[in-house]
């Protein structure tokens, strides 16, 4: 956890933040031509806590944290550690893989919780001191739509993801071959395909919480 953590922390934050300026930035003024800036906020809070922080955020870890996992287990494997820790009785899984796959639960929205923040956070900068929306009703309209289903979602959403980095990036690294190429291919192979489920995921999980109305 304490690795995934600094691994992920500075470009999770990068790759978060600025989105709320960009939501801000392109939807100011398209709200400003409806005399709706004041709802400016509940585009931002809903688009931030629902979608963007939680895809972000376990994108990033899936860059990070997973091929890193792969990579290790990987090398394991192409040296014979793995073959030797089944040779001990230890159970390889349970030794290399089930470590990573907690801390990907964990600790992807535990980062989903910092991005939030600051996404919102650069939301309101580029919303009231520069495009000039109003302090008081940019913050009624985030408190009034933003509820803890909102919260409960996103969250559920990073640890479904977390589960999905750490199964996969174990997957690959047991199956390692061919030295390291075989170690660097299972890195890049882990990326790509977490990434796409995520994306996809994602995206189906998002209909069918609008068909249930949730």
């Amino acid at each position: 956890m304490d690795l995934l953590v600094r691994r992920c922390l500075i470009p999770v934050g990068l790759a978060v933040a600025p989105v709320g300026a960009v939501i801000s930035l392109q939807g100011a003024g398209l709200f400003r031509m409806f005399g709706a800036e004041s709802l400016l906020s509940s585009l931002l809070a809903t688009a931030i806590f629902r979608e963007y922080s939680p895809a972000l955020a376990s994108v990033m870890v899936a860059a990070q944290a997973g091929s890193s996992i792969a990579a290790r287990i990987g090398t394991m494997k192409v040296r014979g550690q793995i073959d030797a820790l089944a040779v001990m009785s230890v159970d390889p899984v349970r030794y290399v893989v089930v470590p990573g796959l907690i801390a990907c639960v964990i600790v992807t929205p535990l980062l989903s919780v910092l991005t939030t923040l600051l996404g919102l956070v650069s939301g309101w900068f580029f919303a009231v001191p520069v495009m000039g929306v109003d302090h008081g009703s940019f913050l009624a309209n985030l408190y009034a739509q933003v509820s803890l289903v909102d919260l409960w979602v996103g969250l559920g959403k990073c640890m479904a993801f977390g589960t999905a980095v750490g199964l996969i990036a174990g997957f690959l690294g047991l199956r390692t071959t061919g030295g390291a190429t075989g170690v660097g291919k299972a890195a890049n192979d882990t990326v790509t395909m977490t990434i796409v489920l995520i994306l996809v995921a994602d995206y189906f999980v998002s209909m069918l919480l609008l068909s249930l109305g949730v």
